[in-house]
Order: structure tokens, then sequence, then C-alpha cells
């Protein structure tokens, strides 16, 4: 299973960057960096799969294709931002991984607002 992978490597990252902060501070972002780096094209192939199955649940629901786009690039953003705002915690800037973090929700609303008016469309036309 590919999750053992991902805890493996997890786990190897963590110990070797708890070894360079002791031995050289000074290449500890570098391998926190790379550890997050590799674990991403790890999981890149499953992206794949879940944008195939999510699309086929679209073209099932008769939903038009600009939502599906619209929700699956809503979908990569949120976990974008929440990759990066974890990165730079990792780098001890809790202040500025906070201010990511928002300007990330604010992003998501305002991505949001057409399938919000979509969906108000919809419950109205259903009264």
């Amino acid at each position: 299973m590919e999750i053992y992978k991902i805890i493996a490597v997890g786990i190897i990252s963590a110990i070797l960057i708890v070894y360079l902060k002791s031995i050289n501070s000074e290449l500890t972002p570098l391998a926190i960096v790379g550890s997050g780096l590799i674990l991403l094209v790890m999981t890149a192939s499953y992206v794949s799969e879940f944008v195939s199955s999510f699309s086929t649940l679209f073209s099932v629901s008769g939903v038009d294709k600009s939502s599906f786009y619209l929700t699956v690039k809503i979908i990569a953003v949120a976990y974008l931002i929440e990759f990066s705002a974890t990165l730079i915690d990792d780098f001890g800037l809790k202040s500025v991984s906070d201010k990511v973090v928002f300007a990330g929700r604010i992003l998501l609303l305002t991505m949001s607002l057409p399938i919000i008016t979509k969906l108000i469309e919809v419950v109205v036309d259903m009264l």
C-alpha cells in the first residue's frame, strides 16, 4: 500500500531533519522543503485518479463542465494553501502562515461565488 511508503518517507524525513538540525541548522530548511516536495510528488498520481472520478460523477449528474473545473480548482487551491501554510509554519513563521491561510480563505470564498450563485438559483427555481 502506498500509505506505508508515505509514512516511511515522512518518518525518515523527520529523523533526517532532526539530525541535520543538531549538526548543521543551515541545511534544515532545504531538508524540510525537499521532504515536502517528495511527499507531494508521491501523491500526484492520486490527484489524477480523483479528477477522473470526479469528472465521471459530474457528467452523470448533468452539471456543466465549468462548475466541474471550478470545483476542482477550488479543491486544489485549498490543498495548496494548507501545504504552503504548513511549510511556512515549519520555518517558525506562524504569523506569516496565519496570514497565508486568511488570504487563502478570502480567495476561496471569492472563487466559490459562482457556485453559490448557481445553488441559490436552483433553490429559488424549486420554490
